[in-house]
């Protein structure tokens, strides 16, 4: 995702949940996909080849000889920056495409674009255990980590590039249909702060087709409603509208303010050389009730309790994680 706030002295980028600076270059791209592959929940095992007829190249340019053609769902052993280490070697070529080195045979190595592989990624498989969605935790060249979603079937005999998004993909119960936060790539009309638009999408189990539900962020599923909830502080066109709280029907009907923030809450803020989001909403369902979080003026972040028909139930400080 596209994510940089700039404020009038200095530039900013700001990414939900994490925080990025912008720098030139692939050293901080390394060191965030170093953490990635530490965490918990990304799967790091060599590089997986998510593309069809991808190249893989004795040399990091797109003009260097290719050593041989790979196909979804192979694996090739990374290798490190260092002898014994983990830390992923990568290069930029002179076109800024970013390439990351790999065993080909005991006596052979080469490179692959990673516009089409996976060292760092997130799994999520459908309730029926088939297809797959991976979320590709790609470095990029200006030193963020993107987030994009591709849609395996049939045993890899079909691999899908659906796009860039953020967060988690979040599948229905019955595996039929999933919905995630897309990044349009769109800018918001903002003078002070650049970011992008983001789309809550709809996508059936194949991916072959897509349904706008609403403009947004963080979507939560209450699948027993059929609803979808989400934050929503711009329109279609990214101008401004009233920050709150929104819900819309599963199919795409509905849309309506659950609860709109009051005037001097905000879903972001600026810190320092950062803008920061508040955390995503939490449901409890059992309950009839969701969780959202904003900022006041002076920075404190506020929780709002609130009945699924937006009632306010609660309202208090909420400690930072």
């Amino acid at each position: 995702m596209s994510r940089m706030a700039r404020a009038p002295s200095h530039l900013l980028r700001y990414q939900a949940a994490r925080l990025f600076q912008r720098r030139t270059g692939g050293w901080l791209a390394t060191l965030l996909l170093a953490g990635l592959l530490r965490a918990g929940d990304a799967r790091a095992v060599d590089a997986l080849i998510l593309g069809r007829d991808v190249l893989i190249r004795q040399m990091p340019q797109v003009s260097a000889k290719v050593i041989k053609t790979t196909h979804p769902g192979e694996t090739y052993e990374v290798i490190g920056r260092k002898p014994g280490k983990g830390q992923p070697l990568y290069i930029f070529d002179e076109r800024g495409d970013l390439w990351v080195k790999v065993r080909v045979s005991d006596e052979m190595y080469g490179f692959i674009r990673t516009d089409l592989v996976s060292v760092a990624r997130e799994e999520f498989r459908s309730p029926r255990g088939n297809p797959l969605l991976i979320v590709n935790l790609r470095p990029t060249a200006d030193g963020a980590v993107a987030r994009e979603l591709w849609l395996v079937q049939n045993d890899w005999q079909q691999t899908r590039r659906l796009g860039p998004i953020e967060g988690k993909p979040i599948w229905a119960s019955h595996g039929e249909w999933f919905i995630c936060q897309v990044d349009s790539e769109r800018p918001v009309k903002d003078p002070n702060v650049e970011r992008t638009i983001e789309r809550i999408e709809k996508f059936p189990a194949d991916g072959r087709t897509r349904t706008l539900l609403a403009i947004g962020s963080y979507p939560v599923l209450h699948e027993a409603r059929g609803e979808v909830y989400f934050y929503r502080d711009i329109d279609e066109q990214g101008e401004a509208v009233p920050p709150g709280l929104f819900a819309v029907n599963v199919d795409g009907t509905n849309l309506h303010p659950v609860f709109l923030l009051p005037e001097r809450y905000r879903f972001w803020k600026e810190d320092g050389d950062f803008f920061v989001q508040v955390p995503p909403p939490v449901l409890h369902a059992a309950a009839n009730r969701i969780s959202l979080r904003a900022f006041d003026r002076a920075g404190a972040r506020i929780r709002f309790t609130v009945t699924l028909d937006g009632q306010l139930v609660e309202q208090r400080p909420d400690a930072a994680p």
